[in-house]
């Protein structure tokens, strides 16, 4: 079975196909991803949980800061996570390329890039919307407070804030990772032509 599965997997495929067969893996190996993968998506959720009450639940000059907490998250998430698939053999090694062959595809690169961070994005606003409106209460209260009104948030709103904040960094986790394998399977296929050409050329002489 692990051997059809990597014979699927390394084969060359056209940019839409990168794409459209990387989502479907994800959603196929879903369950066995979770269970090699939950305290990996458990750190970017503190981390991203934490990124998102500097400016809300402390001071909005921590917007800067905040934003570069975030941007360390996703980093931190998506080699972690590479090393796990390959630890645990969810991804076969996708081959070697040239620097030349990688640029000649450049362009697939880029192709399939835009349009996973489309799809990233689009999915991170809707898993972030409880996020967003917990931001927005807050925010509003701030203000409030600042222009000597009372504050109008209970208590438990601070608490109420942070473990929304965690559930929406742990589900924006698995958001991230469903660009893993779009991109493999890009570099299984510059891989594959490659080897493909060196062939082509061994036959010829």
């Amino acid at each position: 079975m692990e051997k059809d599965n990597e014979n699927t997997l390394l084969k060359i495929r056209s940019s839409r196909a990168c794409i459209r067969d990387g989502y479907m893996w994800f959603s196929d190996k879903f369950r066995r991803i979770f269970r090699h993968t939950w305290p990996i998506a458990l750190l970017f959720a503190v981390l991203t949980a934490t990124a998102s009450a500097l400016p809300v639940l402390i001071s909005p000059l921590l917007l800067w800061p905040a934003l570069a907490l975030e941007l360390l998250a996703v980093i931190i998430l998506l080699v972690l996570t590479r090393r796990v698939f390959r630890k645990k053999q969810l991804l076969p090694p996708a081959g070697s390329a040239s620097l030349g062959a990688k640029i000649r595809q450049a362009g697939q690169f880029v192709l399939v890039g835009i349009v996973c961070l489309l799809v990233v994005a689009v999915l991170t606003l809707l898993t972030s919307l409880p996020t967003l409106i917990m931001m927005a209460a807050n925010w509003e209260s701030q203000m409030g407070v600042l222009n000597g009104d009372p504050a109008g948030m209970p208590d438990y709103v601070l608490w109420l804030s942070i473990v929304v904040f965690l559930i929406a960094g742990f589900l924006k986790a698995y958001v991230w990772m469903t660009i893993i394998c779009p991109f493999y399977l890009v570099r299984v296929t510059v891989a594959q032509k490659e080897k493909e050409k060196k062939e082509f050329n061994i036959e010829k002489l």
